[in-house]
């Protein structure tokens, strides 16, 4: 009787050893796939960024030109800043 149960927990052991051993497979494949899927797409992640970076020095700079020229003499003339806001609007929709 003894020696039939100890088998009987040995199999069940082997099934949930090997059950484990596919589940650890599946899931080193599964972070196998994801390290591939980041190298590919680093490049284009820092390329995104890099735009981004670049839009907003462009929104800084034209905020900065902006507030120039309401400070200067041409800032109380209102043609000009309703210029630059309309130029940063379209800056900003070509983005």
């Amino acid at each position: 009787m003894n020696n039939v149960l100890g088998k009987n927990i040995e199999e069940e052991n082997k099934l949930k050893e090997d059950e484990l051993f596919d589940r650890v497979q599946t899931l080193k494949q599964v972070s196998l796939d994801i390290q591939s899927f980041l190298k590919n797409e680093k490049p284009q992640l820092n390329k995104i960024n890099n735009d981004f970076d670049k839009g907003l020095d462009m929104v800084t700079k034209s905020i900065g030109q902006i507030g120039s020229l309401l400070k200067s003499g041409l800032g109380n003339n209102t043609c000009y800043v309703v210029g630059a806001v309309l130029l940063l609007l379209f800056i900003l929709y070509m983005l």
